[in-house]
């Protein structure tokens, strides 16, 4: 479902114990809070007296479907992390690669709310970082939320585990992504 708790605690740079004592609760309640919000079955005044605790508020809203809505901000972030927490680092990369096409092919059919609306991130920093980096340039300039601006790795992070992808990595990345530390062929990032 999504990942409000995980995403609160880090921005206020919490472990899970400090947020555990905060809530009077066991470390392990509050894994198993952050696990059933992942799940979708956290109940609403859990998820709204966690964020309490670390000075954020729920904000729930209702809006018309939209054919596009699966590839919201909001929506891939939750589809990735799901994918990640899977370790299904080939699905995520095809789920990655096919919502910036869509996202490049409609961007101005996204209203701007839906492309700022982003609670929470991606639990892995590099895949995160590369989410910014293809979301983010799939949008025009003068629509990129904040959030979709990336930061580049300390290190230099092969998307592939495969040696012949790695290999082709090094000649065939986009320039935009070695500046961030990060390569991947550009073949990968074409297959949708």
């Amino acid at each position: 479902m999504s990942d409000l708790i995980r995403s609160a605690r880090r921005r206020a740079g919490l472990t899970g114990t400090e947020l555990a004592d905060r809530l009077g609760v066991s470390v392990a309640a509050v894994s198993q809070m952050e696990r059933s919000e992942r799940d979708g079955r956290i109940q609403i005044h859990t998820l709204e007296r966690a964020l309490d605790a670390m000075g954020e508020r729920l904000q729930l809203a209702a809006k018309p479907q939209s054919p596009l809505d699966a590839y919201a901000p909001e929506s891939v972030t939750r589809e990735l992390n799901k994918a990640l927490d899977s370790r299904d680092t080939a699905f995520a990369l095809r789920l990655l690669t096919r919502a910036a096409s869509v996202v490049r092919e409609n961007a101005q059919s996204f209203e701007q709310a839906e492309l700022e609306y982003r609670p929470s991130e991606l639990a892995d920093r590099r895949w995160e970082q590369l989410f910014r980096a293809l979301y983010g340039d799939a949008l025009p300039a003068e629509r990129r939320p904040t959030w979709a601006l990336p930061e580049r790795l300390d290190r230099r992070w092969y998307v592939s585990q495969f040696e012949p992808l790695r290999e082709r990595a090094k000649e065939s990345t986009p320039q935009r992504l070695r500046e961030l530390n990060i390569f991947i062929d550009e073949r990968s990032l074409t297959r949708a």
